[in-house]
């Protein structure tokens, strides 16, 4: 006859087994997305960043430069401090726009600057030097193309501009105003 002390054995191994699989299994989980852990830490760091960007040909399209690069792994946007952005083309001018933060998007397509942004075009072929001061622009490099969605305030040798919202077309040299636009013409004259 069995005894009932030797039922109670394979029981218990059994319960450990069972316990000992189960905190296991808790202790090698991958922590969820939404952990702060991973929202905060920037998988790599950068000091005094700068990067040059060419055409199929060789010639430099653009330069993004910044004090400090966080970059974030997955679909977060990497971020700049003190970010400063130049255009270059010999044939429409060099245009440089500094903030101080930005963010790049994760395809690289798209870099917004914020916090009093001022962008420079270089004086070039019968135009003068300009400056444009906003609070955020959104630059759209392989595009050549720049976007301030809010307030905007232009100024060269002959004119002071406010305008709502602005879309600059930087290989045309186009800038388009939206939203209640205010010129006024300074004459050169006095």
């Amino acid at each position: 006859m069995i005894s009932r002390g030797s039922l109670w054995l394979p029981l218990a191994v059994l319960l450990l087994l069972a316990t000992l699989s189960f905190w296991i299994e808790r202790s090698v989980q991958i922590p969820p997305s939404g952990s702060e852990a991973i929202k905060t830490d920037p998988e790599g760091i950068m000091e005094n960043f700068d990067a040059l960007r060419t055409d199929p040909t060789g010639r430099p399209h653009y330069r993004l430069l910044a004090k400090r690069l966080k970059h974030y792994s997955g679909s977060k946007p990497t971020e700049l401090e003190a970010p400063r952005f130049v255009l270059l083309d010999a044939q429409s001018g060099k245009i440089s726009a500094v903030s101080q933060e930005a963010s790049v998007s994760s395809d690289g397509q798209e870099v917004d600057l914020r916090g009093e942004v001022e962008v420079v075009r270089a004086a070039h072929a019968g135009q003068s030097a300009m400056t444009l001061h906003t609070a955020r622009l959104i630059v759209f490099p392989e595009r050549d193309l720049l976007r301030s969605p809010g307030p905007v305030d232009i100024r060269d040798a002959t004119l002071q501009l406010h305008a709502g919202a602005m879309e600059y077309q930087a290989r045309q040299r186009i800038i388009k105003l939206t939203g209640r636009v205010q010129a006024h013409y300074i004459s050169g004259k006095r």
